[in-house]
């Protein structure tokens, strides 16, 4: 899912909005349970929209691709993680996600996105350069996608650079365990009479130079922080041809041939995670500052009070907790129902699109991370 996609649903208005999502479930057992439980939940929306007056006919027309996804057997038998399913006169959008969500079907005048924003959080762009004599691939990653990027006409090997370079001493090749490529074919690595000698590391350094000159244009310095995967000898190297800036002190050891993009962006994600979360921690600490002031709160009233007049500046919102009732934006009335009403809206979300509709920061948190351990509190511009 691309954050254009989210602002898309945050800016839909076209008519009734149905939200659902569901944790998907991998196993025997499981598996056969993911279609039943999408059916009540698919089922309690097209409850909702009925009792919010929408014609039988619009509600079967709304939830027409929902009943479809129904029937479709090999979708469910591969389900893990989350599913969410957007439907509006305008969107008709199924997701399956990396994120376990908890279960919530909604239909109001809007989309519900808050449990999406993991997503997003901090805008958590990475990059992973994997380092071979025989190729350099570099991977743009957040943390739950990954996608390499081309480095145009970079040299792609330390061979295709000597081709390049015609007076220097061709090398002679040979094949050495570094690791294994894809395909089973062993790493080359490129030598001048003996291995490690000085014109060997040499010419790797020139051939980095070259991928370091690609990857700081390609990146442009603003792409978030760079990991390294390669064996020691190889990183040690290209540390020295490095300008990029954001260039990661930690490191994925050992030969990154034939690993999976997959596999590269999650280890890669241990490595930068800290400094991505950060920003949270900066902003929970900032709350405990304010929080007996009047810049900062943690009850849900104010809060909607607040997002509604566009004077939230940084929301904390629990990704996990659910506030269902009815908020007056005119009055700033708030109404919280212990048990859903089929008119009710869920506040929580209602809190993050009104923030986010005005430009402020919002972090989805697992409940034990939330400031004040409330499920909502702000920290206000004034």
């Amino acid at each position: 899912m691309k954050k254009e996609e989210l602002r898309e649903l945050l800016e839909e208005r076209t008519g009734p909005c149905v939200s659902i999502y569901m944790p998907a479930e991998k196993g025997s057992i499981e598996t056969k349970q993911n279609p039943v439980r999408f059916r009540k939940l698919l089922r309690e929306a097209e409850r909702k929209l009925a009792a919010s007056a929408v014609k039988p006919a619009t509600i079967k027309s709304l939830a027409a691709p929902a009943h479809k996804l129904l029937e479709d057997h090999m979708f469910w038998q591969y389900q893990e993680g989350g599913v969410a399913v957007f439907l509006s006169p305008k969107i008709k959008r199924v997701y399956t996600l990396p994120l376990k969500f908890t279960e919530m079907a909604a239909a109001n005048g809007r989309f519900c996105v808050r449990q999406l924003l993991p997503l997003f959080a901090e805008d958590a762009r990475f990059c992973v350069l994997a380092l071979s004599q025989r190729s350099v691939q570099l991977f743009q990653c957040t943390r739950y996608s990954v996608g390499e990027v081309d480095l145009r006409r970079t040299p792609k090997s330390i061979s295709q650079l000597l081709e390049f370079n015609h007076g220097e001493k061709q090398l002679q090749f040979h094949s050495k365990t570094e690791g294994w490529a894809a395909h089973g074919a062993r790493a080359g690595a490129f030598h001048g009479g003996a291995e490690d000698t000085d014109e060997e590391k040499e010419n790797i350094l020139n051939y980095f130079h070259s991928i370091n000159r690609a990857v700081s244009v390609l990146l442009g310095g603003s792409a978030g922080p760079l990991v390294l995967a390669g064996v020691d000898y190889l990183t040690r190297i290209y540390k020295k041809a490095n300008t990029y800036p954001q260039l990661c002190e930690g490191r994925l050891p050992g030969s990154a041939a034939g690993q999976r993009p997959e596999e590269l962006r999650d280890k890669a994600w241990e490595l930068v995670k800290p400094g991505f979360e950060e920003g949270a921690r900066a902003a929970v600490r900032q709350f405990g500052q304010l929080q007996d002031t009047p810049r900062a709160s943690n009850h849900l009233k104010t809060i909607l009070r607040a997002a509604n007049e566009g004077r939230v500046e940084t929301l904390f919102v629990s990704v996990r907790d659910q506030r269902w009732g009815f908020f007056d934006a005119e009055s700033g009335e708030m109404d919280l129902h212990r048990k859903p009403d089929p008119l009710d809206m869920e506040l929580l979300d209602l809190c993050t699109a009104r923030t986010l509709d005005q430009g402020g920061k919002v972090y989805a948190l697992e409940p034990e991370r939330m400031p004040g351990k409330a499920p909502a509190a702000a920290i206000f511009r004034f």
